[in-house]
């Protein structure tokens, strides 16, 4: 009797332990789809998320975490980006989107063409390091102010180019242009491409209290020209139109 009462008392005994252990094992197989990479920043299925105080972080343009930069979806999924883009990402989240893009992108531009201060800095190679030169310093000549704008563009998901090229300046006995280095943004929108050229701007509002000129935005390119465009040029000297 002493036997069956011991064999009973470890069959119990060995039930309860594989009752308990069930959860341990649950908890194992959650933990390891999900880890923390850093501070707040989460990995769950092989997809980022990013935490503050305990809530999901979602629908970011723009976020700096850490050292790196990213973009967050609306569903909250942490995206990697350059550190141009995510500069570009932070500012307009800091001036405000507005209901549609076209609205922002218009935003995105009054920013470029009034809160960077002209300044004829260095030369530097490609619009990324423009860009990031401008986001921090707020300032800088027409390429930086032309590659802030285009960095913003791009990530509010418009067809955006950043140009070099020339602008005619005046033209010579002969008839011939003078041309001075330039740089601008276009934007191909519904097959036809228009022109932003925040430096323009700059100069017609703030160095010329021109408030009734052309403001730059959404401009097209012209051969005549007039007190509103300049007449622009590609970097081999081609006219454009």
């Amino acid at each position: 009797m002493k036997k069956i009462k011991k064999s009973v008392f470890l069959l119990l005994t060995v039930m309860l332990a594989a009752f308990c252990a069930a959860p341990a094992v649950t908890f194992a197989a959650t933990s390891t789809s999900s880890t923390t990479v850093q501070d707040g920043l989460v990995k769950k299925n092989g997809k980022l998320y990013y935490y503050e105080d305990g809530k999901l972080v979602k629908n970011k343009l723009g976020i700096k975490i850490g050292k790196k930069y990213y973009k967050i979806s609306k569903k909250g999924v942490c995206t990697k980006v350059s550190e141009a883009a995510g500069r570009a990402g932070i500012l307009l989240e800091e001036i405000g989107r507005e209901s549609t893009n076209a609205k922002t992108l218009k935003k995105a531009f009054t920013w470029c063409s009034t809160e960077i201060t002209f300044y004829d800095n260095e030369t530097m190679s490609g619009a990324a390091k423009y860009a990031i030169y401008g986001f921090k310093k707020k300032r800088g000549n027409c390429n930086v102010m032309a590659a802030t704008f285009y960095q913003m563009a791009k990530v509010l998901g418009y067809n955006a180019k950043f140009v070099s090229g020339y602008f005619v300046t005046g033209y010579n006995d002969d008839g011939s242009v003078i041309l001075s280095k330039h740089a601008w943004v276009t934007i191909k929108i519904s097959g036809k491409t228009y022109v932003y050229d925040p430096n323009f701007a700059y100069v017609q509002h703030t160095l010329n209290n021109n408030t009734k000129a052309h403001s730059g935005f959404k401009m097209t390119y012209t051969k005549s020209g007039s007190k509103q465009q300049y007449i622009y040029y590609s970097s081999k000297k081609k006219l454009l139109k």
